[in-house]
């Protein structure tokens, strides 16, 4: 996990989109309002996205079956 400031992520952003997209790194993007954000590679996020659906499902089955 990288922590970056925004002006960085403007002034380079081939390089860190690379870091994102090839080498799977999260990005911390810090910006001077304090509204900060995070950045990673679509593969990254549709697996995480798959996580909390699957976690989701066996935790509504759980409640289902009185677990």
């Amino acid at each position: 996990m990288l922590v970056i400031s925004s002006s960085d992520l403007l002034n380079e952003f081939t390089l860190y989109a690379d870091k994102a997209a090839d080498e799977k790194e999260t990005l911390i993007v810090q910006r001077s309002s304090g509204k900060n954000l995070v950045v990673m590679s679509m593969e990254q996020f549709n697996e995480m996205q798959k996580q909390i659906f699957l976690a989701k499902e066996v935790a509504k089955c759980e409640v289902e079956n009185g677990k």
